[in-house]
């Protein structure tokens, strides 16, 4: 993963990028993932991404969270595979930002907090928050189980992509020629090589930078594409140093 530099170059990367368009994550990569799932007396399916932020909360968007019954869901963790063995917690509490607008997906990030404490070990850690705002330019990188293409496929194990943040203008620039909404200051836009972008499923993920000394640390949540999937459009995310203080405080709830 690259440094916040803006100077890598996505041709660099090409190889080791296909979400739609990404590749099969590394074993060790991205072990603050989580899968929130869903289920019901007869099955059960991955709906959303989200992250570790905590040995109680897991970070998410609000269109995982809104309206969401938390008996009817659970998180899992220490996996890059769906259907595998891993470990499976119970919510809870489930919190929505007071503001998330469903039409428009304006304030687009919640939390869970899951019954008991998340074990922490080898290929499960917490990801730290990054307070700052990112700089245009940034490399960042994504994981999740998104479909790989608009036949709606779902990997089984988890998928790496990568960004570029661009700026506000240009993403609004963007957005207008698909008749999409523009972004507020609380959102990060930003742009994957051609045709590689985040799909269904992978809403609520994290987006994550290498911070120096740091280490990885996360900058955004999935919020929202152009439908269908892989149209060439920006990528919309809830901005972590946007809902800092949001978080924080929702976390001592």
């Amino acid at each position: 993963m690259c440094l916040i530099t803006g100077e890598s170059d996505f041709t660099e990367l090409d190889g080791y990028t296909r979400i739609v368009g990404g590749q099969d994550a590394l074993e060790n990569f991205a072990i603050y993932q989580a899968s929130i799932h869903k289920h019901n007396e007869n099955q059960q399916w991955h709906t959303c991404g989200g992250s570790i932020i905590h040995e109680e909360w897991v970070l998410t968007a609000g269109l995982c969270t809104y309206g969401v019954n938390a008996k009817e869901v659970y998180i899992v963790v220490g996996s890059t595979r769906l259907k595998s063995g891993d470990d499976r917690y119970k919510i809870k509490k489930i919190i929505t930002h007071e503001n998330y607008a469903k039409e428009y997906l304006r304030n687009d990030i919640g939390l869970m907090k899951v019954d008991g404490k998340i074990k922490m070990k080898k290929n499960v850690k917490i990801i730290k928050l990054r307070k700052q705002p990112v700089p245009v330019g940034t490399t960042c990188a994504l994981t999740g189980w998104g479909y790989t293409n608009d036949k709606g496929t779902m990997p089984n194990k988890f998928q790496i992509l990568f960004f570029r943040i661009i700026t506000k203008k240009d993403c609004n620039k963007q957005l207008k020629r698909s008749n999409s909404e523009p972004i507020d200051d609380k959102q990060l836009c930003v742009r994957g090589p051609h045709k590689k972008v985040a799909c269904r499923g992978d809403s609520g993920g994290p987006m994550v930078v290498s911070d120096g000394k740091k280490g990885v640390v996360q900058v955004g949540v999935v919020s929202w594409g152009t439908i269908p999937c892989a149209k060439n459009q920006p990528d919309v995310f809830a901005s972590v140093s946007g809902y800092y203080d949001w978080i924080e405080i929702n976390m001592k709830d």
